[in-house]
């Protein structure tokens, strides 16, 4: 019978707010849509009680509940969280229902969950078009037909303890789940790995995220006994703080205490998060218990966060039937609880396994995972579940341990590359003194292997750069490998590109450049010169390359060596052949299935850059989404910044400036600005470009000059771009000599390539610089290089900038007619190209030509439609340009948006909602965690806003966000494609 302290323990209260949003999810997925709930809090503020209620309310609406919980010394078992939910239930289910299922998912299940082992049909093994990414599908696949059968309620508790497989399943299921699931995920931050799955799941309205907060003294209250006197229960409540939990463990000492008297906190013998009083407490009860129950309960901890009483008796080295005696003692007063699994059992709560395994002699420890790994061996348990406990116990030369965590990282090395990694390197620790030196750089550069594959490209280059200095010389196709992979690692982590050395004395060490250590040299070789404008010297690899790749019917080589052809043609203005090899890249990368294209995510970015530099703009973006979407399904979001920038130059060049600056927004917040990579280079240019025409002088500043000195100092590759964006910036804000310093160094081949780039921006800036600065003879010269390179080209948004700088320049020389010619002539390519921006603009420059030929009543009209078209666009610049020449002209201007600098309008999507959430009264620590941003983040963005509105208070922004709302209220003009929202 459960103790009047323990019941209540189990009772929610408190939460009335958050348990209405819970059963608004339950008939929400009722009506047939997939939902998903955050519940997010510290330790033992109520998460896990929250989610028993949902799955109590859930239960009883008729769903099938399915729960397990991460743990925090299994972090390294593959899958760990999605077992302990389905392994039981599914164990359970009739043959006939899994045999239902096709045998490619059935096979991916087996391999996974313990209880299906005799139904599989073989084993598994590495092959390579079966990946990781089958098992995905196969556990969706699975809950899908369960969900068609019944609603499924799969909840995860203290899911920031989840292994790295398990958030790759989690993410998937996110973002391709159809059919009656409620997903609920407790965790105490949201992990970085499910961070882009879930807010896309939030940003479409099928999640929501409840933050729970402590409890109110009135609320708390009701969870001490209520016989202690007034003054030890308001003492406990604020020595609590009001976490549930802390207050639990606090009460539970004070009741075997004389009335009064305050729980002792003694400083911890070792460092621990809980507070001193909570930690003495749990230490009380911990010391109150008999020999016999405090060994089983130790050797509980060890066993896992749910075990078989067969285990832990092993373990403690007692018979099954004492050690079910003192668990029974153990569930008396509630250290112990039942799962709904027969004969399965698991602590009160995380933090007393914690206490518990803290506190256990670190010999015993020791020795007591030995005996759970000789226990589970003796009951062929899988040998994932054998190398958590050996991993932790083994000796230095013990083989049989070596052997049994190599064969483990393994099998498990296709489905959990990140867990393969740690055993591997686990079995590297392990080798006898003696091993050669040739087995332990192989066992690294297997490690490393593993690692990449998992995307934790740091942690592979400490592992490559030991098994290189291990390498025996003669070995020079395992060197070569070793050296490309290195090349990779540092490329894919954002480092700088200097592993040309390296790779050339790789290359020429192999008799066989074409073997598969050669290939992968050369690729990376090819990378390397197409960073450092070595284009020719490109083509030569990349012909190379595709004749193999082609011979091989290797699709993903072929869409690479394709897609980097294409880019070094362009950059040399071969562009029939580059958009040959688009095609040809485009249609490696269609074919290409999911689990190859995650092996080499890369590709997405080398393809959609192809398509970006010859205007092929939807492409891009289709690409992009494709590989951004199994980046962040595969836990490789981190590495894919970039993408966020040329999506960002993709919608410029369509003409869709708001777009682009909230793209832009969006790589600067995945880059964080934290790391001096290549990166984080490329989101500052993205946001100086779509600051620029957005008319955001400072922000095109700030992040222009912070892009040339991230760029001069490692990444020089860079450099040419980053000047080009710190002019355009410097031009905004009006200092032209400063624009034309930074553009003049790349006013001469080989840099006028440069100046071609984002629809020929740079030659846009040249000219107007020029003329700016009353320089009409150069700017002439500019503007007809810049045409005769456009026409050269034959990509249409670089020809109507192309001429739109010819118009602006014969307007300046006074040949208004000439220019008329020029504007209609950009207008028309425009057109052709659809770009609504560069339509406009060459509207505007059509109507100065009309208004300075005397046709006023024309020119009118061509400046009303390029200055509403260019406000829809939301280039704010060029659209305050056109609105003065009206205003010159005697029109009064109808401005459909409040000016820049004197509203909300200023700011750009991502600061509206900051600014949104400050006027809600949330801190920068909520609304961090609200946008699923960084603090830091948050600050960058405040400042900003701040700037832009001419404020230095929180109270003086909201006054802002009010009075605007105030005013939309009441249809007071306004920008109606202003999409800020305004959720209060």
């Amino acid at each position: 019978m459960a103790t009047a302290q323990q019941q209540r323990s189990d009772q929610l209260v408190g939460r009335a707010r958050e348990v209405g949003e819970l059963e608004r999810a339950v008939d929400r997925v009722l009506s047939g849509a997939p939902y998903v709930v955050e519940i997010v809090g510290e330790s033992g503020i109520g998460k896990s009680r929250l989610l028993a209620e949902l799955g109590r309310h859930a239960a009883k609406r008729g769903f099938l509940v399915l729960d397990g919980r991460a743990a925090e010394f299994e972090r390294d078992i593959p899958f760990g969280v999605i077992v302990d939910a389905l392994n039981d239930y599914v164990g359970g289910l009739e043959p006939s229902v899994l045999r239902a299922l096709d045998e490619d998912s059935l096979a991916e299940l087996a391999s996974i969950l313990p209880s299906l082992s005799a139904l599989a049909p073989g084993k598994v093994g590495p092959r390579p078009d079966a990946e990781r990414y089958r098992v995905h599908y196969a556990i969706r696949t699975l809950l899908e037909r369960l969900a068609a059968r019944q609603p499924v309620l799969l909840s995860l508790d203290d899911a920031h303890w989840a292994d790295p497989a398990s958030y790759e399943v989690i993410a998937y299921l996110l973002r391709r789940f159809h059919g009656r699931l409620l997903g609920a995920i407790a965790f105490r931050h949201a992990p970085k790995r499910l961070e882009a799955a879930l807010e896309s799941v939030a940003r479409i309205g099928s999640g929501v995220r409840l933050e729970l907060q402590p409890l109110t003294e009135e609320e708390a209250l009701e969870l001490i006994d209520p016989t202690l006197d007034a003054a030890t229960r308001t003492m406990l409540f604020r020595e609590s703080g009001g976490n549930p939990f802390y207050l639990e463990q606090l009460a539970r000492a004070q009741s075997a205490r004389e009335p009064g008297t305050a729980v002792a906190t003694a400083r911890p013998a070792r460092p621990s998060a809980l507070p001193a009083g909570v930690l003495a407490a749990l230490e009380g009860e911990l010391d109150g218990l008999t020999a016999e129950c405090r060994l089983v309960l130790e050797a509980a901890a060890v066993a896992g966060e749910s075990f078989e009483p067969e285990l832990v008796a092993a373990i403690a080295e007692r018979d099954v039937t004492s050690t079910l005696v003192t668990l029974d003692e153990l569930l008396r007063i509630d250290l112990m609880r039942p799962t709904g699994a027969p004969r399965r059992f698991r602590f009160r709560h995380p933090i007393v396994r914690r206490a518990v395994y803290d506190s256990m002699p670190g010999a015993w420890q020791v020795g007591a995972h030995g005996r759970a790994a000789g226990a589970l061996a003796a009951a062929k348990a899988p040998a994932g579940e054998l190398a958590h406990h050996v991993e932790r116990s083994a000796r230095v030369g013990d083989e049989n341990a070596i052997a049994l965590l190599v064969g483990a990282a393994r099998d498990a090395m296709q489905r959990a590359p990140a867990t393969a990694g740690r055993w591997l390197l686990a079995a590297v620790d392990l080798l006898p003194l003696d091993a050669g030196r040739q087995r332990r750089a192989e066992l690294l550069g297997e490690a490393a292997s593993a690692l990449i594959s998992a995307g934790a490209y740091e942690d592979s280059l400490v592992s490559l750069q030991e098994a290189l200095s291990l390498a025996s010389s003669d070995k020079v196709e395992a060197r070569a490998e070793l050296i490309a992979r290195l090349a990779y690692a540092r490329r894919r982590s954002g480092r700088p590109f200097d592993s040309r050395a390296a790779l050339e004395q790789a290359l020429d060490s192999l008799a066989h450049a074409d073997g598969p250590a050669g290939l992968s040299v050369q690729l990376e070789l090819a990378m390397d010169r197409l960073w450092h404008d070595e284009f020719a010297s490109v083509g030569d690899v990349t012909d190379h390359l595709a004749s193999v790749a082609r011979e091989r019917e290797d699709p993903s080589m072929i869409g690479l060596v394709a897609a980097l052809s294409s880019l070094a043609k362009s950059s040399q203005r071969r562009i029939e052949e580059a958009l040959a090899d688009l095609v040809e890249a485009k249609k490696a990368y269609d074919a290409l299935p999911d689990d190859q294209l995650a092996e080499r995510i890369y590709i997405s970015f080398y393809v959609s850059l192809a398509a970006v530099r010859l205007e092929r703009a939807d492409d891009a973006r289709a690409l992009l989404h494709r590989g951004l979407e199994l980046a962040r399904m595969t836990g490789q979001a981190a590495t894919v910044i970039p993408w966020s920038a040329i999506a960002a130059s993709a919608l410029v060049i369509e003409g869709r400036v708001r777009d682009a600056t909230a793209m832009a927004a969006t790589a600067i917040d995945a880059a964080g600005l934290s790391s001096n990579d290549w990166r984080t280079v490329w989101a500052l240019e993205a946001d100086a470009l779509a600051a620029y025409w957005a008319g955001d002088a400072q922000r095109a500043l700030t992040s222009a000059r912070e892009m040339v000195r991230r760029s001069q100092r490692e990444h020089e590759f860079l450099s040419g771009p980053a000047r080009i964006q710190l002019a355009g910036a410097l031009h905004a804000a009006g200092d032209q000599d400063g624009a034309a310093a930074e553009l003049a160094p790349l006013d001469a081949e080989p840099t006028w390539r440069l100046l071609d780039l984002n629809a020929a921006y740079g030659w846009d800036l040249l000219t107007r610089t020029q003329i700016a600065r009353g320089d009409v003879d150069c700017a002439t010269q500019t503007a007809a290089r810049a045409v005769a390179r456009a026409k050269a080209a034959g990509l249409s948004c670089q020809l109507a900038t192309a001429l739109c700088c010819e118009a602006a320049v014969t307007l300046a020389c006074g040949d208004h007619r000439a220019a008329g010619r020029s504007a209609r002539a950009a207008r028309q390519a425009a057109e052709a190209a659809r770009n609504p921006l560069l339509g406009a603009r060459a509207g505007a420059l059509c109507g100065l030509a009309l208004a300075a030929d005397g046709k006023r009543a024309q020119a009118l009209a061509e400046l009303e439609h390029a200055e509403r078209a260019l406000s829809k666009c939301g280039a704010v610049r060029e659209a305050d340009a056109t609105a003065r020449e009206l205003r010159r002209l005697g029109a009064r201007v109808r401005r459909s948006r409040p000016r820049r600098g004197t509203g909300l309008a200023a700011l750009t999507p991502r600061e509206s909602e900051v600014a949104n959430h400050v006027a809600m009264g949330e801190s920068n620590r909520e609304i961090a965690a609200a946008l699923f941003l960084s603090e830091k983040t948050v600050e960058s963005h405040l400042v900003r806003i701040y700037a832009k509105l001419g404020v230095h208070s929180r109270s003086a922004l909201t006054a802002i966000v009010v009075r605007e709302d105030r005013a939309l209220a009441r249809g007071e003009e306004h920008d109606p494609s202003d999409s800020r929202v305004r959720n209060r």
